[in-house]
């Protein structure tokens, strides 16, 4: 699915709200229409619509993020088998893509060693080391930074989309776990009460997790809401409760939610 719909970015400055859209986005300035909308002042913000050109590739985010209907082409079809200059073409980003982390994490003085390897069409690099740690950051956010950086090597000019995903000392392969065991524990809660459950704001990488891991669940759904850094899960009942009981209403108020997060409530 390629979308290219106009959308609009707000930020401080012109060059910050362009930075951000195109992160959003997942695609570089030269696939895009940028309109400078305003250029912000003392109290308003910058705002410039973004528009993703015809040529467009498909943008990480449509790769990474939900609803699984959207991506279901990455778990239930079979995979393709690359042809002779397609494997060429992805041993060459794999080798790029490597020398660009290792050079990253030289200069942010964390000694690690990287690796990587291709499976289904897709580059992965491991870093690991007694530092690995200090590439991961709070909830990963460095991480995901590097790895966003990767993608957009991995895919600068016209060719064929290419997945990049950067783990550091394990760390995706034990939040995916952790975050599966969650959705599951929450899919059997929210099926028992009929009501809907919200989840704190994640990244691509988390909500994919969540979305797929609850795809084939016959008593629940998911989807995605919000925008950026609060876009969250919410996982939905198919018997959907629509009238609450006298006590529900004293406990929660009227229209009210609960809201999971990881092993936290709130109301």
């Amino acid at each position: 699915m390629k979308n290219k719909t106009p959308m609009e970015f707000k930020a401080a400055t012109v060059d910050e709200a362009i930075a951000n859209g195109l992160k959003e986005m997942g695609l570089t300035i030269d696939q895009v229409d940028i309109e400078k909308k305003s250029y912000g002042g003392i109290f308003t913000k910058a705002c410039v619509i973004i528009t993703p050109k015809e040529t467009a590739a498909v943008t990480a985010e449509e790769i990474v993020a939900e609803p699984v209907s959207e991506i279901a082409s990455d778990s239930v079809e079979p995979a393709t088998v690359p042809s002779a200059a397609a494997l060429i073409d992805l041993t060459a980003t794999e080798k790029e893509c490597v020398e660009f982390v290792t050079q990253l994490i030289s200069k942010m003085g964390v000694r690690c060693e990287v690796t990587s390897d291709t499976e289904n069409g897709e580059v992965n690099i491991y870093v690991n080391g007694d530092d690995a740690g200090l590439i991961i950051g709070y909830r990963g956010e460095v991480l995901d930074a590097i790895q966003y950086f990767a993608l957009m090597l991995a895919n600068k000019g016209e060719k064929e989309f290419v997945r990049v995903q950067v783990d550091a000392g394990n760390y995706r392969k034990k939040r995916k776990e952790t975050l599966a065991g969650l959705a599951r524990r929450l899919a059997v809660k929210t099926a028992r009460s009929g009501r809907r459950t919200v989840l704190e704001p994640m990244n691509p990488f988390e909500r994919r997790v969540i979305h797929t891991t609850l795809a084939d669940d016959k008593e629940v759904t998911t989807q995605s809401e919000g925008e950026g850094k609060f876009r969250h899960v919410i996982i939905i009942p198919n018997q959907e409760e629509r009238s609450y009981g006298r006590s529900d209403f004293r406990r929660n108020g009227p229209g009210k939610t609960h809201s999971f997060g990881y092993n936290k409530r709130r109301y």
